[in-house]
């Protein structure tokens, strides 16, 4: 049975690989979603990241409010709107069309036969805001702290070119450093076998003139 160690570098790949992949695939299905249907929000699976760009839920940690900073990176999922209730965070399209994650901050309500929620920011909104049920995207679920800057860069062309890169140099960088040590062990066997070589090469020397003595002492 061949049991062949895997090397340090070929793991260091594969996590590499496994990271940046699905990054690289929801980057790359996010960017053409929007692009065919620029009327509707962007989803994988039903979720989707965004970057804070306001300062409206700034986490307060003596005042206990607040959920994210600006700067960092949110992750919302689609929910059904008649499974939310007070407190929850969502984001949704405001009237004029931009995108708003903010608190709903009473419970929710029928306006005119629609359901509706009554949102506002946690650090420096005291302006109560409807949502009607249909302008809500989704549910907040989590966010990574200041990881916002690098989202955006890796939307831009160049972050795409960075994104492919990585998994391709490493790929190269782990064909390179497995064929050295190929080729380290190959010198390594060669030098081997030279050295067994001489030493035989040697021993028969050695026996050749002992013979040549012994037929001189004979005659």
């Amino acid at each position: 049975m061949n049991n062949k160690k895997i090397s340090k570098q070929t793991i260091i790949g594969i996590i590499l690989i496994a990271i940046f992949l699905p990054i690289i695939v929801v980057n790359m299905v996010i960017v053409i979603k929007g692009a065919v249907n620029p009327t509707k929000f962007p989803m994988v699976f039903g979720r989707a990241p965004l970057i804070v760009e306001s300062d409206s839920m700034t986490i307060d940690r003596k005042a206990r409010t607040g959920a994210f900073n600006k700067g960092d990176l949110i992750f919302i999922k689609k929910v059904n709107p008649e499974t939310l209730k007070k407190d929850d965070i969502i984001t949704y399209y405001s009237a004029d069309g931009s995108i708003i994650t903010h608190r709903i901050a009473e419970a929710p309500f029928y306006e005119e036969g629609k359901l509706t929620f009554n949102t506002k920011g946690d650090f420096n909104s005291p302006v109560v805001v409807s949502v009607p049920a249909e302008d809500v995207i989704g549910l907040y679920t989590g966010r990574i702290p200041k990881m916002g800057k690098v989202a955006m860069f890796l939307q831009t062309p160049w972050g795409v070119i960075v994104l492919l890169g990585i998994p391709l140099l490493v790929i190269f960088l782990i064909d390179f450093f497995n064929k050295r040590k190929a080729d380290q062990g190959a010198q390594a066997k060669i030098a081997e076998l030279e050295a067994k070589l001489a030493e035989q090469n040697n021993t028969t020397d050695v026996n050749t003139n002992k013979s040549e003595d012994k037929e001189k002492q004979e005659e």
